[in-house]
């Protein structure tokens, strides 16, 4: 089972979502900014990391998603942002393994987290 890495500001947010994948049996770390989990990758000895990256709270979203777009042809990244309104980036063409919209059920996104890092395909209908 590969590793993930969670990077996010909101930190109840990253706190359940942590909590919930640690009770499931997956090896998850958490981070406040893309920055930081993006180095952490990097140390990585094994397979890459999955890397969740919420950029609901994110202080600059338009330099984190330049910074995450440029390492997603070497880590399977997935991205959590607002559907609209300031601060909604242009997302596209950036070669993320998925893109996901707020509001998000957690119960469902640690089940597709947990499918992806088991190598099964991690995203359901209609994600």
């Amino acid at each position: 089972m590969i590793p993930v890495l969670l990077a996010g500001r909101d930190w109840k947010t990253r706190a359940l979502l942590r909590a919930q994948l640690i009770e499931e049996g997956v090896e998850v770390r958490a981070f406040e900014s893309a920055a930081e989990a993006i180095e952490a990758a990097q140390k990585e000895t094994g397979p890459a990391p999955l890397l969740i990256a919420d950029l609901t709270e994110s202080a600059d979203p338009t330099a984190e998603i330049r910074q995450l777009g440029s390492w997603s042809a070497r880590l399977p990244i997935w991205i959590i942002a607002r559907r609209s309104g300031s601060g909604a980036p242009d997302l596209e063409g950036r070669g993320f393994e998925a893109v996901l919209f707020r509001p998000i059920d957690v119960g469902e996104l640690v089940e597709q987290i947990k499918r992806r890092v088991k190598g099964q395909s991690g995203l359901g209908p209609g994600v």
